[in-house]
Order: structure tokens, then sequence, then C-alpha cells
């Protein structure tokens, strides 16, 4: 696949199978393979966590626990919902005190993530970037994930096939360049 045609074709599939399995050698080529991303000093700002599909259902358990303690139904939406994709990934930043550091990482692991979400893609595994939230406003959840003190949970992505046919609008190009 051509990068321009793999940058024009993906897209967050939302549409998931329960009987459906992520191919993890594929998973964690990509992984592997998007570490290539551009980041000052090689640094590497990131850690990712997956949560296989038979850990889902206890994962949202733990989750919705925290999160929707009085709220029944949103748990079981949630469990509905994530047990019914191939895996999830839990997105971690590591945070620094100095701004620009800060904000390097930041742009580092967004490259990181263009770089899987089009290797997924590439590799048949279609992908789903969610940011609930209350991944920002609850630091218990971190526990679930075993943050360090200098680490923040920026997202979920959630992992499915490229099964589903998804219609691809045209994008709306648009000038973003000025000239000084």
């Amino acid at each position: 696949m051509e990068l321009q045609e793999a940058i024009a074709q993906r897209r967050s599939i939302k549409i998931f199978k329960r009987d459906m399995n992520i191919d993890d050698n594929r998973l964690y080529e990509a992984i592997d393979n998007a570490t290539d991303a551009p980041n000052h000093g090689l640094r590497q700002p990131w850690r990712i966590v997956h949560i296989t599909k038979d850990r889902l259902g206890e994962m949202s358990k733990q989750l919705t626990k925290i999160t929707f303690p009085d709220e029944p139904n949103k748990q079981k939406d949630h469990y509905d919902t994530v047990t019914n994709l191939g895996g999830m990934l839990a997105l971690i930043v590591k945070e620094e005190p100095d701004v620009k550091d800060n904000l390097e990482n930041h742009m580092a692991f967004g490259a990181f993530a263009q770089n899987l979400m089009l290797l997924l893609h590439e590799a048949g595994i279609g992908s789903c970037w969610k940011t609930p939230k209350y991944i920002f406003n609850n630091k218990d959840i971190g526990a679930i994930f075993n943050l360090a003190e200098d680490e923040k949970l920026v997202g979920f992505l959630y992992l499915t096939d490229l099964e589903v046919d998804m219609p691809h609008p045209k994008r709306k190009k648009q000038n973003f360049v000025q000239k000084f």
C-alpha cells in the first residue's frame, strides 16, 4: 500500500464484531515499527498497555466501578462495547515538568500514534482512538494501568477488523499554509 493511499483510506472503525480476533503478531509488529516516529533525543516518551480480548471484560468492570460507581446502565454499556473489540491499547505518555519537554513528549507521541494507526490499517487491523473525559479527571484509573507519577493516560485505541465496508467521504482540502 502506498503511503498517501493509507493516509487517505484510514478511518476510525466504530463497528465492532464480538466474534473477531486480532493477530497479536501483526499488532506487536505495528507497535514496534511505529516507534520509528520522529522525536527529540530519541526519548520515546510513551508506553502502551495491551488489553487482550480475553481481559476486556475484567478491565471494563474495574474501570467502570471507578468511573460510574452508581450508574449500572453506563457500566453495562461500556462492558457491552469493549467486549465486542478484538483488544484495546491504553495510550500512556510521560509528563515532564518543563513545558517545552512536555510539549515535545506529546508531539512525539502524536507522531507515534499516527504511525501506529496507519501501520495497523496496513496490517488489516481497524482502530478507533477514544479519549473519554473520565480519564482526565479521575486519578484512581491510573492504578488499573500502573501509571507512574510522571505518566498520563491520554486515550484508548480500540482494535477491531477492517472487514466492515466503511464509506470514504472526500475530506475537505483547506489551505492551512500562510506565507510570511
